[in-house]
C-alpha cells in the first residue's frame, strides 16, 4: 500500500462507482492511495468530475493529484454541485491509484473538516403498494402511465453470467477472483474460451465501451443512467432509449413480422428485433418475448468479455412482477461461440417521477461545448 503525507482516518463510500466505467487497467483496486492537500482545480464535466489536489510527498514536494469522484448526473441527484468545494480548501482523499506512474486515483472517499463529501444517496423507488400499470388491451406497461414520468435504472447484476453457474467471485467490472472459473460463466467453445481468458489477463484494457461505442446486446440494460422504453402499439413498435452511451436508442417490431434472415439484415449494435406478448394472469399479457438477430462484432455482450459471432441470437423476456421491478432474462444462441444455448438475467429498479437526463460518453465533451 501506498501512503502519501499524513492522512486523517475517515470512512469508506464509493464515490467513484457511478462515474462512466473504467478498465481496471487503469486503476488498481488491490492498492490505495491516502493523502491531504489544497485543492487547485475543480473540473465538474460530464461524464467524470475532477478535484485536482496538491499533495507534498514524503520529501517535501509538491505534486499535483487528478481525483476521480464520479459521475456528474449522480452526484447531483444527490444533492452535490460543483460548487460543494471552493479552489483552496483542504481535503483529505483516499482511493484506488492509476496503474503506471499517473497522479491520478479513483476516489473511494473526499472529506473535508471530517465531513464525507459527494456521497450518492440510494434513489427512492415507486410507492409499494401501486399496482402494475396495463394497457386498454391488458398488457403490462413497460414505460411510465399517460402523464407520469419514470424509467429504468440500476441493475441489479454488472456482469451476464449463465443462471446454472451458482456464485462466480468477480469485481464489479467483470474481472474473475480466479481464471479458472471461466468455464462457470458460459458453455465457451475452445476458441471463445481463449479470447475471453486474454480479454480478463489483459484486465479489459480493449473494452470498446470505453471508446464510447453502444453496449450491444443485454449490456445495454446494465449502463450507467438507466434506460426507458417507449410504446408505440398504433405505429406496431417499442423504443427502447437508453440513457448511457451517446443516447443511443433501439426498435423492437410488433407489428407482427417475421424475424428478418439472410440479405435483409443489416449487422448492428443492438440487431433487428421483433417482440410479441404472450403469458397470462387474471388481468392479461405480462411478458414481451423479443427475438433479436443481425449483430456485428464490434461490442462486448457483457462487462468481464463475453465473444460473440455474427451468429448470435438472443431471445430476451421481460416482465414487470410488480411496479418497481422489471425482470430481464435472456438466452444466447451463438453455435459458433458457445457449445450450447444458455440462459441468464437480473431484475432493474424504477425510477419514479424522473427522466433520463442528457449523457456524452465523450471525456470533458460538455465542458467544451460549453466554451
Amino acid at each position: 500500500m501506498r501512503w502519501l503525507s499524513t492522512f486523517v482516518s475517515i470512512g469508506l463510500v464509493s464515490v467513484g462507482a457511478w462515474a462512466q466505467q473504467t478498465s481496471p487497467a487503469t486503476y488498481d483496486a488491490e492498492h490505495k492511495v491516502k493523502f491531504q492537500g489544497a485543492v487547485t482545480r475543480i473540473d465538474w464535466t460530464n461524464p467524470r468530475a475532477y478535484i485536482f489536489v496538491n499533495v507534498k510527498d514524503s520529501a517535501g514536494l509538491v505534486e499535483n493529484w487528478a481525483v476521480e469522484i464520479g459521475n456528474p448526473l449522480e452526484l447531483e441527484k444527490s444533492g452535490w454541485k460543483g460548487n460543494a468545494l471552493k479552489i483552496g480548501d483542504t481535503v483529505s482523499v483516499e482511493g484506488a491509484p492509476a496503474r503506471g506512474q499517473s497522479k491520478r486515483t479513483l476516489a473511494a472517499s473526499v472529506t473535508r473538516n471530517g465531513a464525507r463529501l459527494f456521497v450518492v444517496a440510494n434513489r427512492p423507488v415507486g410507492p409499494a403498494a401501486a399496482a402494475v400499470p396495463r394497457w386498454p388491451d391488458g398488457h403490462v406497461r413497460l414505460g411510465p402511465e399517460p402523464g407520469k414520468k419514470g424509467y429504468w435504472g440500476a441493475a441489479s447484476a454488472g456482469v451476464l453470467i449463465q443462471s446454472s453457474a451458482g456464485a462466480v467471485a468477480m469485481s464489479k467490472d467483470g474481472v474473475l477472483a480466479n481464471l479458472a472459473d471461466a468455464d462457470k460463466v458460459a458453455p465457451f467453445l475452445p476458441w471463445a474460451k481463449s479470447v475471453y481468458e486474454y480479454r480478463q489477463r489483459s484486465l479489459l484494457k480493449d473494452d470498446p465501451i470505453l471508446r464510447c461505442l453502444p453496449p450491444g446486446g443485454p449490456r445495454q440494460f446494465q449502463t450507467a443512467n438507466g434506460f426507458q422504453f417507449v410504446e408505440q402499439p398504433e405505429l406496431g413498435r417499442i423504443l427502447v432509449l437508453l440513457g448511457g452511451g451517446d443516447r443511443n436508442w433501439r426498435v423492437i417490431y410488433t407489428d407482427g413480422r417475421p424475424l428478418a434472415q439472410g440479405d435483409d439484415l443489416v449487422l448492428a449494435y443492438y440487431g433487428t428485433s421483433v417482440g410479441h406478448w404472450e403469458g397470462q394472469d387474471k388481468l392479461g399479457k405480462d411478458t414481451l418475448v423479443v427475438e433479436s438477430v443481425g449483430f456485428n462484432e464490434r461490442f462486448w455482450m457483457s462487462a468481464g468479455g463475453l465473444p460473440h459471432t455474427e451468429a448470435l441470437k438472443l431471445t430476451e423476456r421481460f416482465s414487470r412482477p410488480d411496479f418497481n421491478t422489471l425482470k430481464y432474462e435472456v438466452t444466447v444462441n451463438d453455435p459458433r461461440t458457445y457449445s450450447k444455448p444458455w440462459s441468464g438475467g437480473w431484475t432493474v429498479r424504477w425510477v419514479a417521477d424522473e427522466d433520463m437526463q442528457e449523457y456524452f460518453c465523450e471525456e470533458n465533451s460538455e465542458a467544451t461545448f460549453l466554451r
